[in-house]
């Protein structure tokens, strides 16, 4: 049997079952629960298909990691052809770091992290992403509301991983102040990308295009 090498690259990406009521929470009350879920939905897929785009180009993996629905329904929404994996641990910085550590432990040299809330990323900047890997140890995506959409990471930054991800107010307006920070404390060299908006409340809706009932 011959071995396959482990790919040197990996987009995960995190998203939730969109399920009506427990997405997109705070445009619910401009759009009701169900389009607000319909929205969820559409900002995932976009995101999934940009990062299924880069992979005609590109000899990366794919990995989407879930939550608040079973392997069953995210398959029949999603479809074959796309790693899925369960979110774990108890807060958002642990369940990134596990999925940082999931795919390093698979052979993987430089990682890449995506939400699916920013509907302007797409296959080249991913790319961009993965190509400041090569020379920096974190590369970092910071989002309008200050928060961030994208953390890349290398492999032998494991060790000090644990500073960017513990005691950090997520979905605050520091959250990429304070990560930068944590980045400058943990010694990491860092590349940013360009700032972008993310979908998460009724004002942000402006920046949205193509998707169904997001007026």
């Amino acid at each position: 049997m011959v071995q396959q090498t482990p790919l040197r690259e990996e987009i995960l990406v995190f998203t939730r079952y969109p399920l009506p009521g427990k997405v997109k929470t705070r445009l619910i009350p401009r759009l009701g629960e169900e389009q607000a879920a319909a929205v969820h939905a559409c900002l995932a897929e976009r995101t999934i298909a940009a990062a299924r785009s880069l992979l005609h180009d590109r000899d990366a993996g794919l990995s989407l990691w879930y939550t608040g629905g079973t392997r069953q329904q995210m398959r029949a929404w999603i479809g074959e052809g796309i790693t899925l994996a369960e979110q774990f641990g108890n807060g958002l910085g642990q369940r990134m770091a596990a999925a940082f550590r999931a795919s390093w432990a698979r052979g993987t040299e430089r990682a890449v992290l995506i939400g699916t809330d920013c509907p302007e990323l797409n296959a080249p900047l991913l790319a961009r992403a993965l190509d400041h890997l090569r020379d920096y140890e974190m590369v970092i995506g910071p989002a309008r509301d200050g928060g961030y959409y994208l953390i890349g990471l290398r492999r032998e930054t494991e060790p000090r991983m644990a500073t960017l991800f513990n005691g950090i107010a997520w979905g605050s307006a520091d959250t990429f102040r304070r990560t930068m920070d944590r980045a400058r404390l943990a010694g990491l060299t860092t590349a940013t990308l360009t700032e972008l908006h993310d979908i998460d409340r009724p004002e942000d809706l402006r920046h949205l295009r193509d998707c169904p009932d997001a007026e």
